[in-house]
C-alpha cells in the first residue's frame, strides 16, 4: 500500500497467524516497504523485495535470453488513498422508501469483510474500515437520510446475516448472480471482472485458465472465484476448462480472507490466485510488483450492495440513492478517489447476468 506512514493493511497479522496450524483454510473477494521487509525477513517472499530471481530452466526474464534473471521491483512511491467525505443533500423522497425500523434505529447497520482493499478495508494499529464501498455507502446513507455504520464480518456470513437482521447492508464487493438472487436482492453499482495473480516473475509460466490446471491456486472462502475454482457448472469455471483440455483440475484453496491469499502467495504456498480485477490491480501496486498480474482479465460482472428480501422497499431506496450519486457526479469522484474502474451508468435491482 502506500508510502512510509504508520497506516499500513493488515498483512502481516494474517501472515502471523499463517504461521500457527489452521486445521484447515476454510470459507469473493490487500502491503508498503515496512511489511515487505519484514517478509523477506522472515523468508516468506520467495521471488520478491529487490532480490534478483532466476527463473526455472527455459523460462527468460522478459529479455528473451532464455534462463535470465528476474529482479521483482521496488516497493511503489504511492500513497494510500484517503477516505473521502462528500456532503450531498437528503433525498425526501427517497428518505420515506426506507422501512420504519430502521428510522427508528437511527442508522443502517452495513456488513463488510475488510480485508478486501481498495473495496473495504482496515489499517494495520486501525480497526476503522475503510475504502471505495465504504465511501458508497456512508453517501448512500447521506441521501437517505440515515447514519451508516460499517460493521466487520465474515464474506460468507453476510448474506445469512441479512436474512437473520444482524444487517440492513451488504457490501463487501458481492458479485449480484442469480443463485445468490435467490437469498437476497441485489442494487447494482459497479462492474468487476476476475483477475490471476503469481509471484513476480511467473516461475509457473502462467497465462490462461488451463495453465491454472494442475497447480495450487487460492480465492477468499464464498466469491465467485473459489466456485469457478471447484465447481464445472458456474461462469468462467476452472475446472472445466482443464476437464476439456484432458487436464487434472487445480487444486483450490479457499482461504476466511484476502489477506490470508496475499499471504499465502507471497509465502509460495500456493501458485497463483483468483480475485476480483481492482483488488489485483491494487495488490500489484502496492507490493511494489512483488506480485504479477498475468493473462487476461474474464468475467466481468456487476457488483451489487446486498440486501434482504423482507426489506419492504429498501432496496427501490438505495438503487435510487445510487442512481442520484452517478448522475450527480459524486460516484465518479469516489471511484477516482480510490483509483478503480468500472463505472455504470445505469444502477439495476437484482441486475444479475448468470
Amino acid at each position: 500500500m502506500p508510502m512510509l506512514s504508520a497506516a499500513v493493511p493488515k498483512w502481516q497479522d494474517s501472515l502471523n497467524s499463517d504461521r500457527k496450524a489452521r486445521g484447515s483454510d476454510e470459507v469473493s473477494r490487500r502491503t508498503r516497504l515496512s511489511v515487505l521487509t519484514a517478509l523477506c525477513a522472515a523468508s516468506l517472499l520467495a521471488a520478491g523485495c529487490g532480490a534478483t530471481t532466476d527463473r526455472p530452466e527455459g523460462q527468460d526474464g522478459g529479455g528473451g535470453d532464455g534462463g535470465a534473471e528476474c529482479t521483482p521491483g521496488e516497493v511503489s512511491d504511492v500513497p494510500d488513498p484517503k477516505p473521502l467525505a462528500v456532503d450531498v443533500p437528503a433525498d425526501d423522497a427517497l428518505g420515506a422508501m426506507v422501512p420504519a425500523k430502521i428510522k427508528t434505529d437511527g442508522k443502517i447497520i452495513v456488513a463488510a469483510d475488510a480485508a478486501y482493499a481498495p473495496n473495504e478495508y482496515t489499517l494495520e494499529g486501525s480497526d476503522e474500515i475503510i475504502g471505495m464501498d465504504v465511501d458508497m455507502g456512508k453517501v448512500v446513507g447521506k441521501v437517505l437520510g440515515v447514519e451508516v455504520e460499517f460493521v466487520n464480518a465474515s464474506f460468507d456470513g453476510i448474506l445469512a446475516g441479512l436474512g437473520a437482521g444482524r444487517y440492513e447492508l451488504g457490501m463487501s464487493s458481492f458479485t449480484d448472480t442469480k443463485e445468490r438472487e435467490q437469498t437476497v436482492d441485489f442494487v447494482t453499482y459497479l462492474e468487476a471482472g476476475t483477475s490471476t495473480m503469481v509471484r513476480k516473475c511467473n516461475p509457473k509460466k502462467i497465462e490462461t485458465p488451463e495453465d491454472l490446471c494442475g497447480k495450487a491456486v487460492g480465492a477468499e472462502n464464498g466469491t465467485t472465484q473459489l466456485d469457478q475454482l471447484t465447481k464445472p457448472d458456474v461462469e468462467g469455471s476452472v475446472v472445466k476448462a482443464c476437464s476439456d483440455a484432458g487436464k487434472e483440475p487445480p487444486n483450490a484453496q479457499g482461504f476466511p480472507k484476502q489477506t490470508d491469499v496475499n499471504a499465502a502467495l507471497q509465502a509460495n504456498r500456493i501458485d497463483a490466485y483468483l480475485a476480483d480485477t481492482p483488488v489485483v490491480n491494487y495488490a500489484v501496486k502496492k507490493t511494489g510488483d512483488a506480485f504479477e498480474k498475468t493473462g487476461e482479465d474474464t468475467d466481468a460482472a456487476p457488483y451489487g450492495i446486498a440486501i434482504a428480501k423482507s426489506s419492504g422497499t429498501m432496496k427501490e431506496a438505495v438503487q435510487g440513492a445510487v442512481q442520484k450519486l452517478i448522475s450527480d457526479g459524486t460516484y465518479q469522484e469516489i471511484l477516482d478517489n480510490w483509483g478503480i474502474t468500472g463505472g455504470i451508468e445505469e444502477s439495476k435491482i437484482n441486475g444479475a447476468i448468470y
